[in-house]
């Protein structure tokens, strides 16, 4: 794990263990146990992330009840020395799984990073604020540079790279002809009887006679000889360096492909975009977005680019999303509270174009993101007075239109990443 991470949570006075270093060791198998829990549900860490950054976040957050039975697992008497929810040390504990985690994997990076950005801005830190800083930079920066990755034009001219064909085991025996085997068939061919006579009268049949002969004499020294050079070397000896060139070829060439498909599918992605933006058409709602109500549009063009790009994405499409809904809004410039945003919905008559268009979702207890609020609360399933209890952040607290957007854009990637 990283021990200057954890060095820098127990520093910031989050919580204080004292000069125990067995409760450090302690802590540290806390960490090490939540990181493995993590790795096999993904689809908890935008729930883990909410309740790390919140430092008023309730006591009966069932999160916080989870992390406690992995603590006390190593630290037994936690609750002798906190009679209280030790909220603190519970939230330090995530906070260290989620870096160590999102260190590892840049999808595990991305889903707590754009989870964690979405929730920032509205969260009073007190010592915590260095080290939740840091934790999102530094997985920012990790998933920002692997977006770019997957998005980027490869300019280098791709090359297939082939290794020289090298025979280095191949070895041939001599081929000999072996005389003593066709010197009797010669002599054959050419007999005489006892007499010292030629038996054939006509030299046309001698000539058909010695011809025989002769031929069969020749041929069959000549099969003994590459018989005995064949089984001088194996099958092997060729096949494995050719089966290892076209190996190699193979590797390079899928290599190639890949670089130039990757090019392309970038290059296809950008179009897209461009043509989405230039249209101003909500392929989900199948009309124009300035044929749809001002408080659904963040709504349904969050919703909509999420539908059309990969899972992995760089911030500036973030701004892409910006700037589209910015050409529509009719107030630029002007936040608006969550409590206002809500009623508007409630008083738009259209809300039933969206509702079934988002995730379904459990309606478990604790805390959720405010996409997963608003799908509640257009599905009649939660009121506006749940809304901070729910997501921490409070009804008057305000947010640009387009950020709003950018927001729920986010939440609904990391639905699908941590859908792994």
């Amino acid at each position: 794990m990283d021990d200057n991470f954890l060095q820098s949570t127990l520093k910031s006075g989050l919580f204080d263990i004292g000069d125990s270093d067995e409760r450090l060791k302690w802590l540290e198998q806390s960490v090490a146990a939540l990181v493995k829990y993590l790795q096999k549900n993904y689809s908890q860490l935008p729930r883990y992330s909410l309740v790390a950054l919140d430092p008023n976040i309730s006591d009966r957050e069932p999160i916080l009840k989870d992390v406690e039975e992995i603590v006390t697992k190593y630290w037994k008497a936690l609750r002798g020395k906190y009679p209280d929810m030790p909220r603190n040390i519970h939230r330090g504990v995530i906070l260290n799984a989620l870096m160590e985690l999102g260190s590892k994997d840049p999808v595990a990076a991305r889903i707590i990073y754009l989870t964690s950005t979405n929730f920032y801005p509205y969260m009073k830190l007190g010592r915590e604020k260095e080290i939740v800083h840091t934790l999102l930079t530094e997985l920012g920066k990790m998933a920002e540079n692997h977006a770019i990755e997957e998005w980027s034009l490869i300019e280098e001219e791709p090359k297939i790279k082939i290794s020289n064909l090298k025979f280095t085991d191949l070895k041939f025996g001599q081929a000999t002809f072996d005389a003593s085997l066709l010197k009797p068939k010669l002599l054959a061919a050419a007999k005489r009887d006892p007499s010292n006579h030629n038996p054939y009268q006509h030299p046309e049949q001698w000539g058909e006679h010695f011809a025989t002969k002769a031929t069969e004499g020749i041929s069959n020294s000549f099969n003994e000889a590459f018989n005995t050079f064949a089984k001088t070397f194996s099958p092997t000896s060729i096949e494995d360096p050719l089966n290892k060139f076209f190996a190699d070829f193979k590797k390079s060439l899928d290599s190639t492909l890949k670089s130039s498909f990757s090019s392309i599918l970038a290059v296809e992605r950008r179009s897209k975009l461009l043509w989405w933006k230039e249209t101003l058409y909500s392929p989900s709602l199948k009309k124009s977005y300035r044929e749809v109500s001002q408080s659904i549009l963040p709504i349904i063009m969050g919703r909509d680019l999420n539908e059309q790009v990969a899972k992995i994405t760089p911030i500036s499409v973030d701004y892409l999303l910006r700037d589209t809904l910015l050409i529509l809004i009719e107030k630029k410039g002007e936040q608006i509270k969550f409590k206002d945003f809500f009623n508007s919905l409630t008083k738009d008559s259209t809300k039933s174009e969206i509702t079934n268009l988002l995730p379904e979702i459990n309606e478990s207890e604790g805390r959720i993101s405010v996409t997963d609020f608003i799908v509640l609360f257009l599905n009649n399933k939660a009121e506006l007075k749940e809304f901070t209890e729910r997501t921490g952040i409070k009804e008057d607290d305000e947010i640009f239109i387009e950020d709003l957007s950018v927001a729920i854009f986010h939440d609904l990637l990391t639905k699908r990443l941590s859908s792994k």
